[in-house]
């Protein structure tokens, strides 16, 4: 895994990103104005969290791997960015700024039982479900803010997922293909699992903008599989690289016969 890189992209989408325009007014009827505001507080309360539990766990995970747990570092920033930006939109639907939440502690619990790699693994899904959640909004609001802020969030949702999964990618490349595909199948119901709990938090604001459990399922599935894909591509191009056929045999030497003894 080449981090180097992957701190070199965050810092390039750092730069010059472009904010929404807040001064547009908000065309979104009251009513589904409050479950936004509502679904997106929960969202951003997720997204508000410091990273540390994850950044120590990492340190002893890697601790020899200084530009990975950077370029982990960063990313953590990229999702306070998130936060701010959730912020504002909480604003702009008329709602508040929620400190605590079950399904909110649920997840940091669940996430936190295990080490580092399986705190990412849990970390992921959630990037999995939220990069759903805002394909959706982004489709089926009629608020071009909203549209503006789902699309720069998808814009880095995308290099997350990209970056954890050249991760998994690089650590299951001398894995069995018996293990990869038990890791898959686990990663599979922990995702379905996630995506349940999010569908029952956020469906009154997902039926507010017309959305089904149907359209919400089709898109979490189809971001998993593009995700499971790319690592399952990523450790078989490290495989590759690594392995090497053996050399053909050698001509066998010419065997000089003595003269026979009588």
């Amino acid at each position: 895994m080449n981090a180097r890189r992957w701190m070199d992209w965050f810092e390039q989408n750092r730069l010059g990103r472009p904010e929404p325009e807040w001064h547009v007014p908000c065309p979104t009827a009251p009513e589904a104005r409050a479950a936004l505001a509502r679904s997106l507080a929960h969202f951003q309360l997720g997204e508000s969290g410091d990273g540390q539990h994850l950044l120590a766990a990492a340190r002893k995970t890697w601790p020899d791997d200084a530009a990975y747990l950077a370029a982990l570092e960063t990313f953590l920033g990229e999702e306070h960015a998130h936060a701010a930006l959730l912020a504002r939109l909480v604003e702009r639907h008329g709602g508040v700024l929620v400190r605590r939440h079950w399904t909110h502690g649920a997840f940091r619990v669940v996430r936190q039982i295990f080490g580092a790699r399986w705190e990412l693994q849990v970390l992921a899904t959630a990037e999995i479900v939220g990069a759903a959640y805002y394909r959706i909004l982004h489709r089926r609001s009629r608020d071009p803010v909203l549209e503006q802020a789902c699309a720069l969030i998808l814009r880095d949702e995308a290099g997350h997922l990209a970056f954890h999964l050249d991760r998994f990618g690089t650590e299951q490349a001398d894995w069995l293909p018996l293990a990869r595909s038990i890791w898959a199948t686990q990663f599979q119901l922990l995702l379905l699992a996630v995506s349940a709990a999010a569908w029952w938090d956020h469906r009154h604001a997902l039926h507010a903008l017309r959305a089904r459990k149907t359209e919400w399922t089709r898109e979490v599935r189809r971001e998993g599989a593009a995700f499971l894909g790319g690592i399952a591509a990523r450790a078989a191009e490290l495989t590759a690289a690594r392995v090497r056929p053996f050399p053909p045999p050698r001509a066998p030497d010419p065997i000089e016969l003595g003269p026979v003894s009588r």
